[in-house]
């Protein structure tokens, strides 16, 4: 599993056809997205506890929500890379794009290093922008279209799974409620 994550991290598009003909792969792409998961969840920790120091509750809650969150950012960027690069051309099918996507998230675990004061801001971009690279390397290989057509659905749905939905469902409810101390 290292050695794919570690792959799909380096932009190497010669996985991606073996996470398109292996099933059984699924558990590693789902465990790469568990680990960009837990990676979220502690820098959301990390960033509540500087915002808000004496909530525990709610930061423990804040961790469980961004733990689903990614899982569900996941699905909602597949849908959008499969259901757009068929329109365009795309050959893959649906799990396909799941496990190429899923495999992809191997940049996320830089989420981790987000928390290093002064520069974490900087690391927290630069993973997210990698990790957009990474997903659309992998939807090119996976459904055999240009990096035009496979860029287009990966930066939509890049925005609604690490814009969008984590604003609605963490950053908004979390950080911006009076009502939680």
């Amino acid at each position: 599993m290292i050695e794919n994550i570690i792959k799909a991290a380096i932009l190497n598009k010669d996985i991606y056809p073996e996470f398109r003909n292996r099933p059984e792969l699924v558990i590693q792409s789902l465990g790469t997205v568990a680990i960009t998961a837990f990676s979220s969840a502690i820098y959301l920790h990390y960033k509540g506890t500087v915002i808000n120091p004496e909530s525990d509750f709610a930061r423990l809650q804040m961790m469980a929500v961004a733990f689903s969150t990614i899982f569900v950012g996941m699905m909602m960027w597949s849908f959008i890379n499969n259901t757009l690069c068929g329109l365009l051309g795309g050959e893959a099918e649906f799990r396909d794009t799941i496990r190429s996507t899923g495999i992809a998230y191997g940049p996320g675990v830089g989420l981790i290093f987000a928390t290093i004061p002064l520069v974490g801001d900087y690391i927290l971009l630069a993973s997210l922008i990698w990790l957009l690279a990474t997903v659309t390397n992998g939807v090119k290989a996976t459904h055999n279209i240009s990096i035009a057509k496979a860029a287009i659905p990966s930066v939509i749905g890049w925005f609604m799974s690490w814009i969008l939905l984590p604003w609605l469902m963490i950053i908004g409810p979390y950080f911006t409620n009076p009502m939680i101390d």
